[in-house]
């Protein structure tokens, strides 16, 4: 009698529940890696959240909708086989990681007060156990600081729509490298959007608007580079070119009033420049997302020079993208 040898797929997947998203119940949107799709309903049992704290099961237990990932992973730091940098990376770190930008381009798309504060990494089959595990096992569990929304957009409603535009930006986005002028620009924006005072949370939205925007070696006329270069990446003709430059203007002296001690807070601060701000931010990385070329001008090591041979050019459309 021959002996026969069966293997079992080690299956897991992350799990992210967010939070303030009501879809129809069954709705499933592919984004990215992930689905978004109902909450599984063993999550919402007690043993799986018995090391939160209250408010985070809470929080879990009010949520219809969640980021969901499956893969194959034999441990909890398995290497993810589509990392490409030096050092491998456990496949659950990286989806936690884009569970973050997945929230963050909702942001972008459609801003509301969907956010995401804690994250499930789950297996469901044990390598050399034939039967699936009942309920999953979890691994770890992943906490992070909501993303605040700016308080005119705190009733906004997401449709599956926004979501659908907002996953075509993470796969685009997905793919930039982590050394370019992109990358922590994301990073210094989900900073931003985490912070909820505004003192921390302005400057960090300039930040990143300076990776972007700023020069690679000049560190004088950052204001007026800035308000230049973005009026004219931004504007469809002179007289929204010279609105979005006066905006960028009085926005970016207001920077300078929080960083250098000069600043108290107001009620129109936040009316105006913080919203102002925001609108810019998310126009901004839209356009180097869907403008044929832009997001591989911005990665370009050639970027400072293409974006003030625009200026220069006083032009509403972009010059050769270089390579």
């Amino acid at each position: 009698m021959s002996v026969q040898h069966y293997t079992w797929v080690v299956m897991a997947f992350t799990v992210v529940p967010l939070h303030n998203l009501n879809l129809l119940a069954g709705t499933v949107i592919p984004f990215g890696k992930f689905d978004i799709r109902d909450v599984p309903d063993w999550l919402r049992n007690e043993s799986p959240l018995k090391n939160l704290s209250e408010r985070d099961r809470q929080s879990v237990h009010l949520a219809k909708h969640a980021l969901v990932s499956e893969y194959e992973a034999l441990s909890y730091g398995h290497p993810d086989p589509e990392w490409t940098g030096r050092q491998p990376k456990g496949i659950q770190d990286l989806r936690w990681q884009s569970a973050l930008l997945a929230n963050m381009y909702m942001w972008r798309v459609g801003p509301s007060s969907v956010c995401l504060t804690v994250g499930f990494h789950v297996m469901t089959r044990i390598d050399g156990h034939p039967k699936p595990i009942d309920p999953p096992f979890i691994q770890a569990t992943e906490r992070e600081t909501p993303l605040f929304c700016h308080e005119r957009d705190s009733y906004n409603v997401v449709e599956p729509e926004h979501l659908l535009t907002a996953a075509r930006l993470f796969e685009t986005l997905s793919t930039v490298p982590r050394k370019s002028a992109v990358w922590p620009a994301l990073r210094a924006f989900w900073g931003a959007l985490t912070s909820y005072p505004g003192d921390m949370r302005y400057p960090l939205f300039w930040q990143g608007l300076e990776s972007l925007f700023g020069s690679d070696e000049e560190a004088f006329g950052v204001s007026k580079r800035l308000r230049d270069r973005i009026s004219y990446f931004l504007a469809i003709d002179r007289k929204m070119q010279q609105d979005l430059h006066d905006r960028v203007k009085a926005c970016y002296s207001k920077r300078s009033e929080i960083v250098h001690g000069r600043w108290e807070d107001s009620e129109d601060f936040h009316k105006v420049q913080m919203y102002d701000t925001e609108a810019i931010v998310r126009t901004v990385v839209r356009h180097i997302a869907d403008k044929p070329g832009m997001l591989g001008a911005f990665l370009s090591p050639k970027r400072d020079e293409f974006l003030e041979s625009w200026v220069r050019a006083k032009a509403f459309a972009p010059p050769p993208v270089p390579f």
